[in-house]
């Protein structure tokens, strides 16, 4: 079959790291780059031998050999270029999270839906092959009592990268960067019929504008969630995971010696899969296969309503 032309809006560290990783996959080709830094661009173009580049997002839209557009910018600027695109009969892939609040994420998803294109969120822990088994030997601990999860990026935020700490372009700090992983990971996993926030505590250092930490207590159902993030966290090794305790036992899912993308999945402290992976790669891999078939991961609009209320952007009734 013909590769599709992918073209990529924002060529940053997340989108420059899917360009590196497209010639694995053999169903996507690079057809054009964009970023609002024309010089950039230029770079990368030359670079990825890009047979189009320029600043201006509208104007790749208007390329034909452009059938597939992947959004990496910053957090706001998702729904408007997520709209432009699938407007403009593109298919879609957008970094997490998909929108700032749940009402521009479920207009985005209507979107969609109406012009009969995909829209796929980069949650690339939830497509982990770990993940996955997680998931799968959740029956073996019986009914499930509690949950616990956290992602504590020792890192935060590289230099260069100061939007992330502006509230207008972010929409939020640790908690929109990494819970919204983790919060979308355990919906997935336990698909519960009702989710709510019971309480929510944001950490922010003497000035920034966005929050370094967050505590969140959910409820999922009849079963609470514990949720800690940080940027910057005060300890040796960066810390991904979430623990199941279920009636007969438990279930835990964590990274490994503070790597982003080596993961062990555990039953009863029997270790049932431990792999590493490329994860740019593997989401690119599981887009294509979205496209082939048409259908992509669900994403569950309670995410983005889940962050209003923790942000008090909302008040659920």
């Amino acid at each position: 079959m013909k590769a599709v032309g992918v073209g990529f809006a924002g060529l940053g560290v997340a989108g420059k790291a899917m360009i590196d990783h497209l010639a694995k996959e053999p169903a996507l080709r690079l057809a054009a780059v964009q970023d609002a830094n024309l010089d950039l661009a230029t770079a990368v173009a030359a670079e990825c031998a890009s047979p189009w580049h320029g600043q201006r997002f509208e104007d790749m839209l208007d390329e034909p050999t452009v059938e597939v557009v992947v959004i990496s910018t910053p957090n706001a600027f998702h729904v408007p270029q997520a709209h432009a695109a699938l407007s403009a009969g593109k298919q879609v892939l957008v970094q997490k999270p998909l929108a700032t609040s749940a009402a521009d994420a479920g207009a985005t998803m209507d979107l969609a839906a109406v012009r009969r294109r995909l829209l796929f969120v980069d949650y690339s822990y939830r497509f982990l092959e770990t993940v996955e088994q997680f998931r799968a030997a959740l029956p073996e601990i019986g009914a499930v009592q509690s949950v616990s999860a956290a992602f504590h990026n020792v890192h935060g935020p590289r230099a260069g990268r100061d939007w992330f700490f502006n509230p207008a372009l972010s929409g939020g700090g640790a908690l929109i960067d990494l819970g919204v992983h983790m919060i979308d990971l355990v919906l997935w996993a336990l698909a519960p019929r009702e989710a709510r926030l019971e309480h929510a505590e944001l950490g922010r250092r003497p000035g920034l504008q966005v929050e370094h930490t967050a505590r969140l207590q959910l409820q999922f159902d009849d079963v609470p969630m514990d949720l800690a993030v940080s940027w910057d966290a005060p300890q040796p090794l960066t810390d991904i995971s979430v623990d199941i305790e279920g009636s007969r036992g438990r279930l835990r899912w964590n990274n490994v010696e503070g790597s982003f993308a080596h993961f062990q999945t555990w039953l009863n402290q029997r270790l049932l899969i431990e792999r590493e992976i490329t994860l740019r790669e593997n989401t690119l891999h599981k887009f294509a296969a979205a496209l082939a078939n048409g259908v992509g991961p669900t994403i569950d609009i309670r995410v983005y309503d889940l962050l209003d209320q923790a942000y008090g952007r909302t008040v659920k009734v």
